[in-house]
């Protein structure tokens, strides 16, 4: 199987992730709630991975916060962030993760949400459609990458557009494993992200991170044990465990730590993403949504969306499933940034790729794609 579906999870799993998942259920208990020898081994194993996330993200270990996934980090950020009466800013290229929380403030009256709409083409656009409706806003939530067609948003030109005193949240469930991420360089408040994709990590984990110049405060969003201040009915104020109730997937941890171990930036999978751009720009019934031939090395992730002309997208994905190649059809959870690209009405065909994918697989993907 040719597996091209990478924006959902990487696929295979590193021998090191699996067997450190593995390792970490024969040797861990629970972390920070005793002093045996399994609870260090768990306290042990989650501090190694919060020191190797602050160490790429550019933060403290104790910006870093554990969560079951970047939605539910999100969640954490939005909810745990917005204030009554506030405005809430976000692109026209938001995944559900960010729209449906949104959207529940909003419902119950707690902000007003803001749309600016993104140019696949023209950052500058991009910037002064953010422009003009950032200057009241008290929260803006954006994507870095797009999940549907792998635009990678101007954030630092955003950034610097922005209130300041206003709180900034990235989803990069789409650029970490993939680009360079400083949360200081980028200037943002805060980075949310998943364990599975790009880092190739397991399924189950993410993370929040804060940065370490941002006097931010972020409001509980479950509470529960965390191992300490146990006569409290109260959250601890300092972080991580303020944010961390309830016992840690260790296992998913110690996957994703050892997949920090084989983490590298890989050329190779933009190699391979530039090849099948070019080749696909010039298949006559092949569309292309939100990307053209010769921009895509430096503003995109290894994501794109196709359409086949004369055939819906789930079926071209049925069929291509039947002849040995995993991709993704529909709607990718981001109707908006359908509407963006045009193709709310029809859907389409994702491909996304990881370090993992090659030139041949590349090569038998257009052939096979020819033929259907």
């Amino acid at each position: 199987m040719i597996y091209f579906d990478n924006a959902a999870t990487t696929f295979p799993k590193s021998n090191a992730v699996i067997n450190a998942v593995a390792e970490a259920m024969k040797n861990c208990g629970n972390s920070g709630r005793s002093g045996h020898i399994y609870a260090l081994n768990a306290a042990q194993t989650v501090y190694n991975c919060r020191k190797k996330l602050a160490h790429l993200f550019n933060t403290r270990p104790e910006l870093v916060i554990f969560t079951s996934s970047a939605t539910e980090a999100l969640n954490m950020a939005i909810k745990g962030t917005n204030r009554a009466g506030g405005v809430t800013v976000v692109s026209s290229m938001e995944h559900n993760a960010v729209m449906r929380p949104i959207n529940t403030l909003r419902r119950r009256g707690e902000t007003v949400l803001k749309q600016f709409l993104v140019d696949t083409e023209r950052d500058d656009v991009t910037c002064e459609n953010f422009s003009a409706v950032a200057r009241s806003a008290t929260n803006i939530v954006v994507t870095h990458a797009s999940n549907v067609c792998g635009k990678i948003l101007p954030i630092e030109r955003i950034k610097s557009i922005a209130p300041e005193d206003a709180v900034f949240i990235l989803d990069a469930s789409q650029t970490a494993g993939h680009r360079e991420l400083d949360i200081v360089a980028l200037g943002v408040d805060i980075i949310c992200i998943p364990a599975h994709k790009g880092l190739c990590g397991p399924m189950g984990v993410g993370a929040l991170i804060i940065n370490p110049h941002s006097d931010i405060i972020i409001d509980t969003f479950i509470e529960g044990g965390t191992g300490t201040n146990s006569k409290s009915y109260e959250m601890p104020e300092e972080y991580p465990e303020r944010l961390e109730a309830g016992t840690m997937n260790i296992g998913g941890i110690a996957g994703l730590s050892a997949a920090l171990d084989e983490l590298e930036l890989s050329e190779r999978e933009y190699a391979v993403f530039d090849y099948l751009v070019s080749n696909m720009c010039g298949l006559v019934d092949i569309t292309l949504h939100g990307i053209s031939r010769g921009r895509h090395k430096k503003e995109y992730v290894p994501v794109m969306l196709f359409n086949k002309r004369g055939s819906d997208c789930e079926s071209v994905a049925d069929r291509l499933s039947e002849l040995g190649v995993a991709v993704r059809a529909g709607f990718h959870c981001a109707p908006n940034a359908h509407k963006t690209l045009g193709t709310y009405e029809s859907g389409g065909v994702r491909i996304s790729l990881s370090k993992y994918n090659t030139q041949r697989e590349a090569e038998l993907f257009l052939d096979i794609l020819r033929t259907i």
